[in-house]
């Protein structure tokens, strides 16, 4: 198991793993797991703009917008009731760039979370056949496009790392030093709500986004992008 974050980060364990799973708790990878729950389907996308239009109507997805418009967004808890079959077109510049980037490098690709850390554990690892797993944190983009840290992103991908090493081999330092955090912690529900990208969501009126990303286990789904879409199946 190796451990690092945003798109370089990706980019370097993609060259030597086979498998890689995107972690962006607060809220791409929780809303995928949301979403593929009620049996609908997300096609991630990069970009907040005309592109992202353009490439939804190209694969016949319903494209969610922005939390304050209404509607499916980034928001998990607008995903919970999504008909069954919906192809969703959700834009993340974290989770859904970092996933349409790992598909480019030929690998198979999971998105996880804290609810669903247990279930994308074990897909990673039979995916992996005793290879290699590399489990990337997506962080937060500042204002002004600088990367910043985000916890909640350490907490979830030290649940996936803690929940692989109990039945495979050797983690990384960086591995291994998430894993310990994740373990360490022994209020994951504060954490959440309180880091700063659970503080900035609850501020604005978006605390049950929040309560959702911080359910650890409520899922037994481990969402695998398959010909651009992640699935419940």
């Amino acid at each position: 198991m190796r451990f690092d974050w945003g798109l370089e980060g990706l980019r370097g364990l993609g060259a030597d793993c086979a498998v890689l799973v995107v972690v962006d708790v607060l809220s791409f990878a929780t809303s995928v797991d949301v979403a593929t729950g009620a049996g609908a389907h997300v096609l991630p996308l990069p970009h907040h703009d005309d592109r992202a239009r353009d490439a939804a109507e190209a694969a016949g997805a319903v494209l969610a917008g922005a939390r304050e418009q209404g509607g499916y967004s980034l928001s998990p808890s607008t995903l919970e009731r999504v008909p069954g079959g919906t192809l969703v077109g959700l834009a993340s510049p974290n989770g859904a760039a970092l996933c349409s980037e790992a598909s480019e490098l030929g690998a198979v690709v999971f998105t996880g979370c804290l609810r669903n850390a247990g279930t994308v554990a074990a897909a990673a690892g039979a995916a992996a056949r005793n290879g290699p797993i590399g489990v990337v944190a997506a962080g937060e983009l500042r204002g002004n496009g600088a990367f910043r840290f985000a916890v909640e992103d350490l907490l979830g991908a030290g649940a996936i790392i803690s929940a692989l090493s109990n039945g495979l081999g050797s983690c990384s330092v960086e591995a291994g030093t998430a894993a310990r955090s994740y373990r360490s912690t022994t209020d994951l529900r504060r954490a959440i709500r309180y880091c700063d990208s659970g503080r900035e969501l609850v501020s604005r009126g978006y605390g049950e986004d929040v309560e959702l990303a911080a359910k650890t286990g409520a899922s037994t789904r481990a969402p695998r992008l398959r010909a651009g879409v992640f699935s419940h199946r």
